[in-house]
């Protein structure tokens, strides 16, 4: 599918939803890269994690694996962070396919909020100020279960519309939609720019000027992203061995395809797994 988020709309729509809410609030494209966040000032407790290259590691993390929760399930999703801060994913979708993620929260449970000693072993886990640290804590926002489900459900209904509305613009190029399927059919073959180009009549050239309009990255970027996705949906749905699922896509060497998968989705397939593992019946 090809499509493009508009950001300046998405601005627009995270910071109406972050005056009305006091909820932080950020778009990540399918493969959770952040594309939009608002307000633009982060609060000081998690500019402060930050600081730390542990903690911006253990952020990333954290966003990463309830994206995947989102990926797994195609319903919004709640957890707390590493940091014990609330966090919100809803998957923003096109029919059966997610598009990409709207991420709210960086506020405290009121019936879960960290203790001292919790604080204290963040702090030095991550090598920061303990009082700073506290006094930051202390300045976060406190919301109820309640009001997070209420404002998931209000997302989930806003993201369910946004290409309706040209938040999201989903383009068609019969050129690229051919070449998109011809990836898809031949993962378990050696795709290849030669072997695509002979079979488009098209030159190199035009194959990257295609990529980089349809596909927002080049050729080699696109092959292993549907590998990787062709990949996720295996291990989510079959209980075919990992090294089958690498061959299945593709990628024939098992410790490349563990080390492309780590990149992409931030954890290896064993983990990714074991964290969403499929269901029989």
């Amino acid at each position: 599918m090809l499509y493009n988020f508009n950001k300046e709309k998405l601005d627009k729509l995270l910071y109406d939803f972050y005056s009305l809410t006091g909820l932080a609030t950020s778009v990540w494209d399918s493969q959770v890269n952040l594309l939009s966040f608002q307000p633009r000032d982060m609060c000081r407790f998690c500019s402060l994690v930050k600081t730390s290259a542990e903690g911006r590691q253990r952020c990333m993390e954290s966003d990463r694996a309830i994206c995947m929760e989102c990926a797994a399930t195609g319903k919004p999703a709640t957890h707390y962070c590493h940091a014990g801060l609330v966090d919100t994913a809803v998957p923003i979708k096109y029919k059966d396919s997610v598009m990409g993620y709207i991420i709210f929260g960086q506020v405290v449970d009121n019936a879960e909020k960290i203790t001292d000693i919790k604080l204290k072993k963040l702090s030095d886990e991550l090598e920061l100020n303990y009082k700073e640290l506290l006094a930051s804590y202390s300045e976060l926002d406190s919301y109820d279960k309640e009001k997070i489900s209420s404002a998931a459900s209000v997302m989930k209904t806003v993201t369910a519309h946004l290409w309706l509305s040209e938040y999201i613009e989903i383009g068609y190029s019969a050129i690229a939609s051919e070449i998109d399927n011809y990836i898809r059919e031949n993962l378990k073959e050696d795709i290849s720019i030669k072997g695509i180009c002979e079979r488009f009549s098209i030159s190199k050239n035009k194959l990257y000027e295609i990529s980089h309009q349809w596909f927002k990255m080049t050729v080699g970027e696109y092959v292993t992203l549907v590998r990787i996705e062709e990949a996720k949906k295996l291990l989510n749905s079959t209980d075919i061995p990992v090294h089958e699922v690498s061959s299945e896509v593709g990628i024939n060497d098992y410790n490349y395809f563990t080390k492309v998968f780590k990149s992409n989705v931030g954890v290896p397939p064993l983990k990714y797994r074991k964290n969403f593992p499929f269901s029989i019946g």
